[in-house]
């Protein structure tokens, strides 16, 4: 990655941290570069998203979207599709990342991958492939290597590959707790719906209420579970490094 684009996502993280204050990456602001379809979405009534999730699991057919990689058959892949949300995270050398991280001071996280083919997909494949999870589907991550290798190791074997990544700054994270409170909030249908998206559908995890869905409504694309454990909802909130490791 030259410099200049280097020097680039820098400014773009202060830039943001400078014009939104301390707690910018808490704004409810995600509007994947204000895409049409998403914005439509997050500004819809409660019954109507109710409506919208149910319709997409009959209108999209992943046929349709074929990039070369197998999607699991899960609502929230089939709503990021539907809505056209495609952005990829930025992959950099291991010294660009190094040098991001310390010229805005992040945290630096970890992914486990059961392969090389499953991390290089989150970076060149054409549309988001999320995974299923307890607490919502999406890219699950963790602040500890330890955790991400042991992952990494259960889930590929030899096989297994550790990815290195930043918080990118398009993301916009909820924490857990202040998630459920605002889905309690919304109508008893839309409710109904996003637990069917969850855990009610049978192909992802109980007790999953379709919070990464809900998340996205509300203009957030990252999940704060807490204790330092967080997923992404869609990959273009990470910077990466390319560079794998056990």
């Amino acid at each position: 990655m030259s410099a200049v684009t280097l020097a680039s996502l820098v400014q773009a993280w202060d830039n943001a941290a400078v014009s939104g204050g301390a707690n910018w990456q808490q704004n409810g602001d995600y509007t994947d570069n204000n895409n049409p379809e998403l914005v439509k979405y997050q500004g819809q009534e409660d019954d109507k998203t109710a409506s919208f999730l149910h319709g997409t699991e009959q209108k999209v057919d992943f046929a349709d979207y074929a990039d070369g990689y197998v999607f699991y058959d899960l609502p929230l892949n089939k709503l990021l599709l539907r809505l056209g949300v495609k952005g990829k995270p930025v992959a950099l050398s291991d010294a660009d990342f190094d040098a991001y991280v310390q010229q805005t001071g992040q945290q630096v996280y970890y992914r486990g991958w059961s392969g090389r083919t499953s991390a290089q997909r989150m970076i060149d494949a054409q549309y988001n492939h999320v995974g299923n999870g307890i607490y919502g589907d999406g890219y699950y991550f963790t602040p500890w290597h330890n955790t991400a290798s042991s992952y990494a190791r259960a889930s590929g074997g030899s096989n297994g590959v550790v990815q290195r990544m930043a918080l990118a700054p398009s993301a916009r994270v909820i924490s857990y707790s202040d998630l459920q409170q605002r889905m309690g909030a919304m109508s008893s249908k839309l409710q109904r719906s996003l637990g069917h998206t969850g855990g009610g559908s049978g192909r992802t995890y109980s007790p999953n209420d379709g919070e990464a869905q809900a998340a996205l409504k509300l203009g957030y694309n990252v999940v704060d579970m807490g204790s330092g454990y967080m997923y992404a909802v869609t990959r273009d909130a990470f910077i990466v490094s390319r560079r794998l490791t056990r």
